[in-house]
């Protein structure tokens, strides 16, 4: 079983806030002077309202909510590149075939994992608190999770996003929360079970399918 996975990240994301990253709102020691927010930021804080719209809109079905969550996961995230880079070396042994199946599975997962954990939204706030370039074109946006029920917490959660410019085009291709990054997180899970299954991308794309299965059955009640 996975330990960890992109959904996790992208439930804080999309999920885990209230207000948008731009508001100002008194928040103790994490409030700061307004700026003008960057194009990355405002990337993100457009991912961010959206997503709170779809969660916040009880006129739509299930199966709208479902396709419109993916919708947004797809503008948002590069999950071809994520998915590859939980692969490791085992990229580079694997057909081109067998590859393309692997990240149509990759998706998939996420997709699924992330529809799993749309009831986990308590109404904290993310206020983004600096963005900086690693270098051209490569943004880290940091954001605090703030509780409102304790909006002075100087201790609130730390999720960094790792934003790349694609050619004009924004996509966040991974995460840390609390100092631990989702993507390197992930590929240490993948790794264990290539490792335990021969370095078969193909293992893995069969078990990323039975894993998407088994999220979307729903649960009988014992």
């Amino acid at each position: 079983m996975m330990k960890h996975d992109w959904a996790v990240s992208l439930r804080i994301l999309l999920t885990a806030m209230g207000l948008s990253f731009g508001a100002a709102v008194a928040m103790g020691p994490l409030a700061t002077i307004a700026r003008a927010a960057t194009p990355v930021e405002t990337f993100v804080q457009q991912s961010i309202d959206q997503g709170i719209a779809i969660l916040k809109n009880k006129t739509l079905s299930d199966a709208e909510r479902r396709a419109q969550v993916r919708d947004i996961l797809f503008r948002l995230i590069d999950a071809k590149k994520i998915g590859l880079f939980a692969l490791g070396s085992a990229r580079g042994k694997a057909s081109q075939a067998d590859l393309d199946a692997y990240v149509d599975a990759f998706k998939a997962f996420t997709v699924a994992s992330y529809e799993s954990r749309l009831s986990g939204y308590d109404g904290q706030a993310l206020k983004i608190t600096t963005s900086t370039a690693r270098a051209p074109g490569d943004y880290l946006v940091t954001a605090a999770l703030v509780d409102p029920s304790d909006p002075q917490d100087t201790d609130s959660l730390q999720i960094v996003f790792r934003v790349l410019d694609e050619g004009g085009k924004f996509a966040v291709v991974d995460a840390s929360i609390a100092g631990v990054w989702m993507g390197l997180a992930q590929r240490d899970d993948f790794s264990s079970f290539l490792s335990q299954h021969g370095e078969s991308v193909l293992a893995l794309t069969a078990h990323l399918k039975e894993m998407t299965v088994a999220l979307r059955t729903p649960q009988r009640a014992q």
